[in-house]
């Protein structure tokens, strides 16, 4: 039987730290928006909605600036779970999945993660996605099923200080199933769209956004075998009558991870996966800026976790690409050109604890809190926790 059903039979003990945040997933080494593939946590909805009938009873909350930029700040965002009966729901505020605000506002257009681009991609005049609310709702019938639907809508009609009028709104749709050991989940991005008006400060900007991220995972033993795509696009109209530019980014991933325990109060993860990300822009004005990136890699990620004592429990992992390390960039135009990396340094080291205090759970990263290399060797004690998260079990 998948460990996830046996998570939810243990949840109302709460008597293990296991269930955490993003915090507790960036410290092993996982990816912190949608979930680990094969780690349980309450982050887990975000991939596969149906993990909402054994991730319920709690109220958390992840500290960080609102309007921070994806991949550095961390975004303020919370939400609670629960369960009745047959079913469970929950309501999220806040959540950033899919961000493409860096871009969208022109703010990251040289470094930006849909395979680079000097491409002026985005405008500062048009909305960021925001007021972001997902509902969550799933039930048990044999096969545990769940869905979740986010929203987002903003508009500013303008006024004497600040003479725009602009709107936002996003829409996305998610489902997915359990069925024993098998797992199957689908998350549509239907849209992601934000639009200026022309009057006296602007020129009628509009962006048009959507995805899509699919999945399946199959549990054996302390095994999980896993795959998944996805893919983010979107086009920018800086006005008018001007040619759109696009932007576009396509992600294979295939592995397995594995899941040891040593004890009843430690454990060992360590997952390998093969995995391809495909990224292009397109500038529909001037050609040579054209710029196509590819990434292939094998990243090899070993972490573990244990419980120090009742209160605390720390964590960490290590994460390197083995045999497989591969950046191609293409670029157009009479200076095109086609250049290719291998063997880029790709070392990881981060760790990370959570501070029990019964049903009261704070994590926290330690260190720089970012996923990538770790920049310090020492414990900053004015500086202990970063992607603070509190949640609290009932």
């Amino acid at each position: 039987m998948k460990k996830s059903i046996m998570i939810g039979l243990g949840l109302a003990l709460l008597s293990t730290s296991a269930y955490a945040t993003k915090s507790r997933l960036s410290a092993l080494g996982q990816n912190e928006d949608r979930g680990s593939h094969y780690i349980d946590d309450t982050r887990s909805v975000f991939r596969n909605a149906a993990h909402v009938n054994t991730m319920n009873n709690y109220v958390v909350t992840e500290w960080g600036n609102n309007t921070g930029a994806a991949g550095t700040t961390e975004n303020a965002e919370g939400g609670f779970f629960r369960s009745s009966g047959a079913f469970a729901y929950g309501l999220y505020y806040g959540s950033d999945l899919d961000d493409q605000n860096a871009i969208r506002s022109n703010a990251a257009a040289s470094t930006n993660n849909y395979g680079g681009s000097s491409i002026a991609m985005g405008s500062s005049s048009l909305m960021a996605r925001t007021n972001e609310i997902g509902l969550f709702f799933g039930g048990d019938m044999g096969v545990q099923w769940g869905a979740h639907l986010q929203y987002s809508k903003a508009k500013n009609e303008g006024s004497t200080l600040n003479d725009k009028e602009a709107d936002q709104s996003g829409l996305a749709l998610g489902g997915g199933i359990i069925m024993g050991d098998l797992e199957l989940y689908a998350n549509l991005k239907l849209s992601d769209d934000s639009e200026n008006f022309a009057n006296a400060s602007t020129t009628g900007a509009k962006w048009e956004g959507g995805g899509v991220n699919i999945g399946a995972s199959y549990g054996w033993g302390d095994w999980t075998f896993f795959a998944e795509y996805d893919k983010i696009s979107a086009e920018f109209t800086a006005g008018s009558g001007v040619a759109k530019n696009e932007t576009e980014r396509t992600s294979l991933e295939i592995g397995a991870g594995n899941t040891h325990e040593v004890s009843s109060t430690a454990r060992v993860y360590y997952n390998v996966s093969y995995k391809s990300v495909e990224g292009e822009d397109k500038d529909g004005t001037t050609a040579a800026n054209n710029r196509k990136q590819k990434d292939t890699n094998l990243p090899f990620t070993v972490g573990f976790e244990a419980d120090a004592n009742s209160w605390l429990t720390v964590r960490g992992a290590i994460s390197a690409n083995v045999l497989i390390s591969d950046t191609e960039v293409t670029t157009s135009g009479a200076t095109g050109r086609t250049f290719k990396e291998t063997d880029v340094d790709s070392q990881s080291v981060t760790a990370g604890a959570t501070l029990n205090f019964g049903k009261l759970k704070i994590d926290g990263v330690i260190g720089s809190g970012e996923s990538g290399n770790s920049s310090n060797d020492d414990l900053a004690l004015d500086n202990l926790f970063t992607e603070v998260a509190v949640h609290y079990w009932f």
